[in-house]
């Protein structure tokens, strides 16, 4: 996924960079979120950029597909777990023992996030700063052409 923002601050060798969310940033918390549609994050300024530029940046699909089978597929295992395990006991026992491995999971998974989100695999980076009018324009239809696919297939 490919988006482009502007460097609002440079601090070291990091970058602050903001940017519009589209519907496929969904639920997921790397950004900090200054509203409903725009959110700011924290990336290595591989491009040399400054204060005020404009500047692509790309996380690629196969991280976001691993960050999400690891919130929701591991949880969903330990759901699925737990009922079959309690299935064994009685109906009672497969409900609380499917929430109990579900809620076990996931707090084992939001313990080791931090961890997780310092893997350079899950982080985004830096393409270039953008130079040129034009790629920004291009940029900012396909942009717009997002969030307008978006609307309508009511993601």
């Amino acid at each position: 996924m490919r988006q482009y923002g502007k460097v609002i601050e440079i601090c070291g060798n990091m970058a602050r960079v903001s940017f519009k969310r589209t519907k496929a940033c969904g639920n997921c918390k790397a950004c900090f979120t200054l509203g409903s549609d725009e959110a700011v994050i924290e990336i290595v300024n591989s491009a040399g950029a400054s204060a005020g530029d404009y500047v692509a940046i790309e996380l690629h699909a196969k991280s976001m597909v691993k960050a999400s089978l690891i919130m929701y597929g591991l949880p969903l295992i330990g759901l699925m777990l737990g009922v079959i395990l309690g299935s064994l006991l009685s109906d009672i026992w497969a409900i609380v023992l499917g929430v109990l491995f579900s809620a076990a999971v996931y707090g084992i998974v939001h313990l080791f996030e931090p961890k997780l989100s310092k893997l350079n695999e899950f982080k985004p980076k830096m393409l270039h700063i953008i130079t040129n009018e034009n790629e920004l324009n291009e940029l900012s239809e396909e942009n717009n052409e997002q969030h307008k696919s978006d609307n309508r297939s009511g993601l």
